[in-house]
């Protein structure tokens, strides 16, 4: 898929995320690096591809099953709601006929965002598996990227030698002090670092 990809000219495999047909998980592109999986939405989306031509055949029910444990692990890490306006297929998106019926419809009858709560509330010991997660971070429900990292300490793992890069140089302000970098501006610096603009 990363081949096939490449000869479309792009960076790399467009995916964040493969799941397949035996529920395995296999990782595409980093989330901190923008997808090439829906177009003109792909700097705010992580793609997570099922193989499968699901206009012919039904996913499998491991395949289902992943996919809602994986889906609750990002909705969970990034503050998004656990509903079908956060959680849509390729064609919701774009024009295309992905991700076919047959695994559209289980996007459209509740079954995966119910998987998804189903693994959140089980993780958190929440008896009612059917109940939609509550208890995020209000600065977080806006959608991905609303929180805001002030400090250097604050700042993820993976974002953090490009920050003090960053303001060893004088790019941006202050000692890692209130910094208000958002996680979108986060990603953008990483790219950019790892483009060598930073040198």
């Amino acid at each position: 898929m990363h081949g096939w990809h490449l000869g479309n000219g792009w960076a790399g495999i467009g995916y964040h995320y493969v799941i397949r047909k035996d529920g395995t998980i296999e990782r595409g592109r980093p989330e901190w690096a923008i997808g090439s999986h829906a177009y003109g939405e792909n700097s705010h989306t992580i793609g997570i591809h099922l193989s499968g031509d699901f206009s012919a055949v039904e996913p499998t029910a491991e395949q289902i099953d992943r996919c809602g444990a994986l889906v609750a692990d990002i909705c969970e890490r990034y503050g998004i709601p656990f509903d079908r306006a956060h959680i849509v297929g390729h064609g919701e998106l774009m024009s295309t006929d992905c991700p076919g019926d047959n695994l559209q419809a289980l996007l459209d009858d509740g079954t995966i965002v119910g998987k998804a709560i189903f693994y959140y509330n089980q993780s958190h010991g929440i008896e009612d598996m059917s109940e939609a997660p509550q208890e995020q971070d209000d600065s977080k429900q806006a959608g991905r990227g609303a929180e805001r990292f002030n400090t250097v300490d604050a700042v993820p793992d993976w974002a953090k030698p490009t920050v003090e890069k960053m303001i060893g140089k004088g790019l941006l302000q202050g000692n890692g002090e209130s910094l208000d970098l958002s996680l979108d501006m986060l990603r953008v610096f990483v790219i950019n670092d790892r483009a060598g603009l930073y040198s």
